[in-house]
């Protein structure tokens, strides 16, 4: 039987010699990532989150968020910052390369999270040239549904595990515009909140009708 994680793969009997190659650190909530000397690192994360973003004096955008069992590279330009309490693996990149024609189980999560940080770079562009805030608020909060498998329908659930704050980092906007746009599509009837982390849909077609908006009728 395989391993379903990276991290499983590496605890595993079969993992150990390329587990030696991995040393732990752990981040506090809020703090950033520092390389170490001058080596590129290949990043899995055991436990926590990381946010992946670009910065220049003015302003941030976050690209994707890593999860438990997601793997990163600190050869981009990208900066990692833990948004959890969060405990790494960390090996050198050079090494773990001499290492993927080994480990296939290496290559498919590298493969798996490069691929999920190119799809997010795209749809961030795509919402930044195409969409309002709304919409893309809209836009995120089906990606959500289908991920989760919940039906487009009224009253299915829809979990946001970010806060307004990371949502805000995600689509390119700031906290008081997310903030705003949320509240004004409850009060507009499409979406209710449940709890802290879920929202219930209440008329869908208003929430795809924003999704699909051209930028010049946007709300």
């Amino acid at each position: 039987m395989h391993p379903s994680t990276l991290a499983d793969f590496l605890d595993s009997e079969a993992g150990a010699a390329l587990r030696a190659s991995f040393h732990e650190r752990a981040l506090a909530n809020g703090a950033l990532f520092r390389q170490e000397e001058d080596a590129d690192q290949i990043v899995l994360v055991k436990q926590g989150r990381l946010r992946v973003y670009l910065a220049d004096p003015e302003r941030e955008l976050t690209l994707v968020y890593l999860n438990e069992g997601d793997v990163f590279s600190t050869h981009t330009r990208a900066h990692l910052q833990a948004v959890r309490p969060s405990l790494l693996l960390l090996a050198p990149r050079k090494i773990i390369e001499r290492e993927l024609g080994h480990y296939p189980a290496l290559q498919a999560a590298v493969i798996r999270v490069l691929a999920t940080v190119l799809n997010q770079t795209m749809t961030l562009l795509e919402d930044l040239t195409f969409h309002q805030v709304r919409g893309r608020i809209a836009r995120y909060l089906l990606r959500c549904a289908k991920t989760q498998k919940a039906p487009i329908e009224p009253g299915s659930l829809i979990r946001l595990d970010l806060n307004v704050e990371e949502l805000a980092a995600l689509l390119g906007t700031t906290r008081q515009t997310a903030s705003t746009e949320l509240n004004a599509m409850i009060h507009a009837g499409a979406i209710a909140r449940q709890g802290r982390k879920h929202f219930k849909l209440c008329l869908p077609e208003r929430l795809l009708n924003w999704a699909s908006e051209e930028p010049t009728s946007a709300i």
